[in-house]
């Protein structure tokens, strides 16, 4: 999805191949290490939770300032009490990671020499990118609308669905990001 933005192809003059194939890995690639930590995370909890459970609160007071934490971690506390401690650990660890990921690799786009070959002339590919950061920056942010009756003894709302979706959007907002990175390294300078 971010490899072209509105028809611009960001690769156009690149000879690096291992840079495109890096480049290609990061936006399109599946989210094994983020799976891995969230499945790592899930078998601390499963054998020795009490590990997890004593820095939980200090994680939870930093999530909350995130509205959609502020909203789920108590919902979940009324409706999967016995999962908290869990999603607590998985959505700071992913989203450090997320995070950590994202810096790492823009500055990778950085300071790997590219051509400024792309000339954008009318403003909708900035404005289609803008458009889809702000929709992947507000599914992180914003609650999502799946809670309610019945939720609680369902699948929906609880915290390995809402990990999922966290790594989807996680995901989402890192290849944004990057495209971003990209898009503005190798764009041409105005005469």
């Amino acid at each position: 999805m971010f490899k072209t933005l509105a028809g611009i192809d960001l690769f156009q003059g690149i000879q690096n191949e291992r840079f495109i194939k890096r480049y290609d890995s990061h936006i399109s690639g599946p989210p094994v290490d983020m799976v891995i930590l969230s499945m790592l995370i899930l078998s601390i909890w499963l054998v020795r939770g009490e590990i997890l459970d004593n820095s939980a609160p200090y994680l939870r007071c930093i999530l909350v300032y995130i509205p959609k934490y502020a909203y789920e971690l108590p919902w979940l506390a009324e409706n999967h009490e016995n999962q908290v401690t869990l999603y607590i650990w998985l959505s700071f660890s992913l989203i450090c990671l997320a995070a950590g990921k994202t810096l790492l690799f823009s500055l990778y786009i950085v300071l790997t020499p590219l051509g400024r070959n792309i000339s954008v002339n009318d403003k909708s590919a900035s404005v289609s990118l803008a458009g889809s950061l702000l929709l992947f920056f507000a599914f992180i942010v914003i609650p999502l609308p799946i809670y309610g009756e019945g939720s609680s003894t369902t699948v929906l709302g609880n915290a390995y669905f809402l990990t999922f979706l966290n790594i989807v959007m996680l995901k989402m907002l890192s290849g944004g990001i990057s495209a971003t990175v990209l898009l503005a390294k190798r764009i041409k300078k105005r005469a």
